[in-house]
């Protein structure tokens, strides 16, 4: 199960709890790109709720003489999901100003396994630990053939991207554990159900990949207004079958 973890986290990381960030979120009107946003989700699988997340995605400021923005998940499984894949998460990404990630602190819980990953990104240089029950399980060194980002910070750099019908796009995702390649293409707009209500939004057809041992596909609708919310994300997951992260609801912070 751990090998599917991008996917998880790719599909997971818009599924759970954020605490009292969480219950605060009401729905609002559009959002400045300037300002703090998050954004609150609900998973659906089993014909169920399974879950929730939320998207935090900071304002710029400044942070050892650099611009960043604060990028963060919290997300918990929950129900019948739990009893599949019972994870929870708070992890938090640190991005510039192209959104492609400085250095992230990821603590994980994944089938009561509790880790914690860490990465530097110097340019095309990722350089990380798995740590577990406090010591180092594991290190990594990746250089990648261009910039990539990670499995938090490529939900806001999705946002920035030209959403012109047609065009194509593929970077590499690092996972905390392994890199992968996610490619997708930008469909024309078309009108959404999310329990916001009926919503115009921007299909964006994916497939995360690792070379030929690994390919799962996926979608997500961006909203077609300036914010480019993401308002929904669906794959397949095992015994789950399809599943849905569906916005419930978005706020200015």
């Amino acid at each position: 199960m751990m090998r599917n973890n991008v996917l998880i986290t790719l599909g997971l990381a818009l599924l759970m709890l954020g605490g009292s960030a969480a219950s605060a979120l009401a729905t609002s009107g559009s959002d400045d790109k300037a300002s703090a946003r998050a954004f609150r989700y609900e998973l659906r699988a089993l014909g169920a709720r399974a879950g929730e997340a939320v998207l935090f995605i900071g304002a710029e400021k400044k942070v050892g003489g650099r611009e960043l923005r604060k990028v963060r998940i919290d997300a918990r499984t929950e129900g019948m999901a739990a009893k599949f894949v019972q994870t929870e998460t708070a992890s938090t990404t640190w991005v510039d100003r192209l959104w492609l990630p400085v250095r992230a602190r990821w603590d994980v819980a994944l089938n009561e396994v509790e880790r914690i990953y860490k990465a530097t990104f110097d340019g095309r240089h990722i350089k990380g630990t798995d740590e577990r029950g406090g010591k180092v399980f594991k290190k990594h060194d990746y250089r990648l053939a261009k910039r990539g980002a990670d499995i938090i910070s490529i939900f806001p750099w999705i946002m920035q991207q030209d959403m012109t019908p047609g065009t194509e796009y593929a970077i590499e995702v690092f996972d905390g554990r392994r890199v992968y390649e996610l490619s997708f293409t930008v469909g024309s707009a078309t009108e959404i159900h999310v329990p916001l209500g009926l919503r115009k939004a921007i299909p964006l057809k994916g497939t995360v990949r690792r070379g030929d041992a690994y390919k799962r596909d996926l979608t997500l609708w961006l909203s077609a207004e300036a914010d480019r919310a993401p308002l929904k994300l669906s794959f397949k997951y095992g015994l789950l079958g399809s599943v849905d992260a569906l916005l419930v609801g978005h706020r200015k912070v």
